[in-house]
This record gives structure tokens, sequence and C-alpha cells, in this order.
């Protein structure tokens, strides 16, 4: 049951850094150009990082969006759904109403983990500091590569975990949207269920109404008779007198 709660979203997962190092650890000796491969190496990893962040705000978006749709439509159905209940059985009632409640529950809850990602204050991405600059103006060349690169590094290791957490809500919005999903053509199953039995349960009723007005109709011929037959038997007897 936790693994369930969790995987829609509904229990707090912690995130760590997904590297054990200290970007201080780095204090370069060697010359300028090897410590400028090192950061186009490490600039590569952050734009791959850049790209997996737009990736997962891009499809939350879209999830939400069409979720949002889904949810009208399937607001648009309930006066629908009510009108068709009359005369429903009990049990049928409560089923689909339990049903719709789930299903409307659910695509909230897809909505509400989607929309985590752009809560901004949530997320505590890094960056490089244009102090640096004014820092490191009376520095060298080599000097000043150094210190970017351990803001890259501090950089990446930060802004890996906050995607991480980002990329974690989008999982757990689409693991709610497919529960939705199944949810919903359950409700249609049980929607078209409940028709057939209602329509069934019309022509038992019908035909039944049908059977007790032919019995009260043959009743009321037989009354009609004995009471015909009993005044012409009185007329007969008067008559013989």
């Amino acid at each position: 049951m936790k693994k369930f709660l969790t995987s829609i979203g509904l229990r707090k997962i912690i995130h760590y850094l997904p590297y054990s190092y200290n970007h201080k650890e780095y204090q370069s000796k060697q010359e300028k150009e090897i410590i400028k491969s090192h950061r186009d190496f490490l600039r590569n990893l952050e734009a791959d990082e850049n790209t997996r962040l737009s990736a997962i705000e891009s499809k939350s978006s879209l999830l939400a969006a069409q979720t949002g749709i889904i949810f009208s439509l399937l607001g648009l159905s309930i006066p629908l759904l009510v009108d068709k209940m009359n005369g429903q059985l009990f049990v049928l009632k409560i089923i689909l109403v339990t049903t719709l409640l789930l299903a409307i529950l659910t695509y909230l809850l897809t909505i509400r983990n989607a929309l985590k990602n752009f809560k901004i204050h949530n997320f505590q991405y890094s960056k490089p500091s244009p102090k640096n600059v004014l820092k490191l103006q009376a520095k060298s060349e080599a000097d000043f590569y150094v210190e970017e690169v351990q803001d890259i590094l501090y950089g990446l290791n930060q802004n890996t975990k906050e995607t991480n957490r980002k990329g974690t809500n989008l999982i757990h919005a689409y693991n709610a949207f497919r529960i939705a999903n199944i949810i919903t053509a359950l409700l249609v199953v049980e929607f078209c269920v409940a028709l057939l039995c209602g329509n069934f349960l019309k022509k038992e009723g019908a035909i039944e109404t049908n059977k007790i007005q032919k019995l009260d109709s043959v009743l009321h011929r037989d009354t009609s008779t004995k009471k015909t037959d009993t005044i012409y038997l009185k007329d007969s007897s008067f008559m013989r007198r």
C-alpha cells in the first residue's frame, strides 16, 4: 500500500544529491588548456541536464492540459449520468457514484502532481554568480577557469537533484493519470451495464404490468358475466311466477 501511495505522489520522497563529491576539491594546477577541457566537458553535462529539465517541464505542462480537458468532459457527463440513474437499483447507484468520485479524485491528483513542477519557490537551482568576475579580476585566467569549474561542479550536483524531483513529480502524475483513465473506462462499462439492467427491469415491469392488466380484465369480464347470469336467473324466476 505504501508503494502504491508513493507511486501516485501521496507519500513524500526525500531526494539526495546524486554525487558525493565536494566541488572545492577541484584545485587543479594543470595548464590552462587542460582546465578549459574540464570546463567544456562539464558544460556539456550541464547542457544535457538543461535539456532533460526542459523535456520534463514540457511533458508536465502537456499532461496537466490534457487532464484538464478530460476532467472537463467528465464534468459535463455528470448531468447525463444523474439523469440515467433515475429508476436504477440502489446498489448500482452507489457503485456508479463511487467510481465517478474516484475518477474525479485521480484526475485532480494528476493535475496536482504535474503542477508541482511549476512552483518555482520549491526548487533551488544553482547558477554561477556574476560576482566571480569582480572577485577574481586580479587573478590569472587559469584561476578564473578553476573557479568556473567549481561552480559548474556544484551546480550540476544541486541542479540534477532538483531535476530528479521534477522527474519524480512527472512520474507520479503519469501514474495517477493512468489510474484515472482505467477508472473512467470502468465507469463507462458500469454505466452501460446500468443502462442494460434498467432497460431489462423496465421490460420486466412492463410485462408484469401487462399480465396484471390482462388478469384484471379477465376477472372483470368473469365478474360481469356472473352478474349478467344472476340477473337473467332472477328475471326467469320472476316470469315463472
